[in-house]
């Protein structure tokens, strides 16, 4: 729900909750409003009864001349005095029905002692019936009023919201990997233009941190790959070297093995920091089993060598739109993954159709939990050569793309399920690939 509706709902909530309480206390002021006037002209009757008892010897028909229901009652002997007024039903003859009245009740002595009871009923019927025409009018009054103050309120509320959401639509489109500030709509609103001026700085601020990282992390690959490089050749030479005895060659063998896990340690990082910039713009639509069956052709030999027995069915390609360079980096890892953790004469399954794929192997029991398989640095203690990124960085081109990837142990095979149909539909572009 966006603002501007969740506005336009609570204003409408308050004005229905104001109009209730107002209208209950408009009821009760205009019904005490009528209520007197009617308690006037009560009282004003009896007074002129009153004045003919005291000063009459006999009573006229007060009911032709107030059109009320009135009775008077007068006794030789004298009354206390009372008078009260109240709501009851009375019967009408004429209409044959009980009827809403306004009674007033006197019990008074004349100045003759003689005593008397006067009662004064007045029907409520068109009292009730113009206090229901005018709270009728109300309603429909305030119908009126409240729809067109709400449809006042949203186009005005929706031309002030006009710029936050244009630089909510540029914060959409803002890339931190390209070299393009924030195109921020001027506005005369101080709140939006503070938010805009923020907004500039911080994005300013991120994009020369970006930059600087971003450096940092190529040159320092750049300046650890180029020793390494020069380490392990020298390293070559010596073993190719005459003179070096069996102790000497293992300690040889042992430092260029550390040289190599770590020039794979450092192009595995600074790939994890690519991926997490988003350094990967150019994509095209790639067919993963191709890059399949091109990455069981590369690793035939180490299959080969451990015995393992592949079965794959391919039943429909797999595409995509991505990076080529990462697919074949995701394929490869997996595969990869599957192949050193297999034991020997153990067996790979692959399943591909047109929503993904699965990779199942053989292999020995988890000794960590499923969860921290891919994190990095995570591996089994029973692979020493790995150095524990092929899975994060896995994870991270999942992430990206937005693939649903999947483990699992079934039937004694470790599976790892990559879904891709939840993405097909779905637009990459800025899609947080934050760890």
């Amino acid at each position: 729900m966006n603002l501007l509706t969740r506005s336009s709902i609570n204003y409408i909530i308050f004005s229905v909750i104001s109009f209730v309480i107002g209208g209950i206390i408009f009821f009760h002021v205009i019904q005490t409003v009528f209520y007197r006037q009617i308690d006037e002209t009560l009282k004003t009757e009896k007074r002129l009864i009153e004045e003919q008892i005291d000063f009459s010897d006999s009573l006229p028909d007060f009911r032709q001349v107030f059109s009320h229901m009135i009775e008077v009652t007068v006794f030789n002997s004298p009354k206390k005095k009372f008078e009260f007024i109240k709501d009851t039903m009375l019967y009408d003859k004429s209409r044959d029905k009980l009827l809403p009245v306004r009674q007033l009740i006197c019990e008074n002595t004349s100045i003759q002692d003689q005593g008397y009871i006067i009662s004064i009923s007045k029907p409520l019927e068109e009292t009730t019936q113009m206090i229901t025409t005018i709270i009728g009018a109300l309603i429909l009054l305030f119908i009126f009023l409240t729809g067109l103050l709400i449809f006042v309120n949203y186009f005005i509320s929706k031309s002030i919201w006009v710029p936050f959401n244009k630089t909510l639509e540029n914060l959409r489109n803002f890339d931190i990997s390209r070299d393009a500030a924030l195109a921020l709509r001027e506005t005369g609103i101080n709140e939006f233009r503070q938010l805009n001026k923020t907004l500039d700085r911080m994005t300013k601020k991120m994009r020369r941190d970006y930059v600087n990282l971003k450096e940092f992390n190529e040159n320092a690959s750049h300046e650890i790959q180029t020793p390494l490089a020069i380490i392990k050749s020298k390293l070559e030479l010596l073993i190719q070297g005459e003179g070096l005895n069996e102790e000497q060659m293992g300690m040889i063998n042992s430092v260029y093995e550390a040289a190599t896990r770590m020039s794979r340690l450092n192009q595995g990082l600074l790939l994890i920091s690519k991926i997490d910039n988003n350094q990967f713009h150019h994509t095209e639509l790639v067919d993963l089993q191709k890059i399949m069956e091109k990455t069981l052709d590369h690793f035939e030999e180490i299959i080969n060598l451990k015995k393992i027995r592949i079965i794959h069915h391919f039943n429909a390609p797999a595409c995509f739109q991505m990076n080529p360079a990462l697919s074949e980096i995701l394929v490869s890892n997996l595969i990869s993954n599957s192949i050193r953790h297999n034991i020997e004469e153990g067996e790979i399954r692959i399943m591909m159709d047109s929503d993904g794929f699965e990779i199942a192997n053989t292999g020995y029991p988890l000794t960590i939990p499923p969860d921290d398989l891919f994190r990095r640095f995570r591996k089994s203690d029973r692979t020493t050569d790995s150095v524990g990124l092929g899975l994060a960085i896995v994870k991270k081109i999942v992430l990206l793309y937005q693939f649903d990837i999947r483990y699992e142990v079934k039937d004694n095979f470790h599976r790892i399920k990559v879904d891709i149909h939840s993405a097909k539909k779905q637009d990459i572009a800025g899609t947080d690939v934050s760890s």
